[in-house]
């Protein structure tokens, strides 16, 4: 049993999990059980155990089919429309833009036309030539970035990042080093509390608790840790980025089998996706943290 919470320091800890994980793509499953412990304090829960180097090919490879930035914009691209709701245009418009594990720039992409500059921090080098064409200005990791941009960055994203990295506290802190004064940092992240773990907790939690993923985290969570960063914590909302096919077939099969092959009435759906958002049990968290210094 582990002692204390790598986050807060508290000695409530039980089990959310207890049994395989993925280790890359649907069907790659671990060859042992894996326990998955949690905080009774903080509400966050974790791997023990660190798989990949994301700096290499080998985990999109493992985890997306293949490295190329290509691969990356069709897996990604369609991510961005939440993101672009949770982070609004109104405020992009002249800013200077940072993207944290932005991958192949997916996000970047989206609002180059309204920044004034925009950031690609990619540990992974083979995205870089591909970034610099788009106009991004691509650094390996933040410490890189902090050298030149240091308090001059308006608005900051991490996107489906927080969840890999060995300390999440050290992220967010290093982030917040880039940011303006009252500057911003959407951060995103699969929500523990996504309903279908709750209705479906083996063979649900089996494609959920993966090898790629260190954190499960909460709005609870993730609040603690933005807190824990120096961050005042502006909003935290849920959204639900999967229909209420996807829901039907997955009771129905205990398994992944397609978003689309059950017909559903769209205000049907859009019902269900805005109740998940509303009570908290959408499939991903989105928290906006606003830093009060540089």
């Amino acid at each position: 049993m582990v002692a204390l919470c790598p986050i807060c320091g508290a000695d409530g800890i039980d089990m959310v999990y207890q049994g395989f994980i993925r280790m890359g793509r649907y069907g790659d499953s671990s060859d042992r059980s894996f326990c998955v412990p949690h905080c009774l304090s903080c509400d966050t829960a974790w791997l023990d155990e660190a798989f990949f180097d994301y700096s290499q090919e080998h985990y999109r490879k493992q985890v997306d089919g293949e490295a190329s930035i290509e691969a990356y914009h069709r897996l990604h691209d369609r991510d961005q429309v939440n993101a672009l709701e949770v982070v609004g245009t109104g405020e992009v418009r002249g800013a200077v833009v940072a993207d944290i594990g932005c991958g192949g720039g997916s996000f970047l992409d989206a609002v180059k036309g309204f920044a004034s500059k925009t950031l690609a921090i990619e540990p992974a080098a083979f995205y870089h030539e591909g970034l610099k064409k788009k106009g991004h200005c691509p650094y390996p990791g933040l410490e890189q970035a902090l050298e030149t941009h240091a308090g001059e960055v308006d608005l900051a994203t991490c996107l489906s990042v927080i969840e890999h990295v060995d300390d999440p506290v050290t992220l967010l802190g290093r982030a917040r080093q880039l940011l303006k004064p009252g500057g911003r940092l959407v951060v995103s992240t699969p929500n523990r509390n996504d309903w279908l773990l709750q209705l479906l907790p083996e063979e649900y939690g089996a494609f959920f608790y993966r090898a790629a993923h260190r954190w499960y985290l909460t709005g609870k969570s993730l609040e603690e840790i933005g807190r824990r960063a120096g961050f005042n914590i502006a909003q935290v909302r849920h959204r639900h980025r999967f229909g209420l096919a996807n829901m039907l077939l997955w009771l129905r099969d205990k398994r992944p089998t397609g978003h689309d092959a059950v017909a559903v009435p769209p205000v049907l759906d859009a019902a269900f996706r805005g109740t998940l958002d509303h009570v908290g049990l959408a499939d991903y968290i989105y928290a906006e943290l606003k830093s009060t210094c540089s």
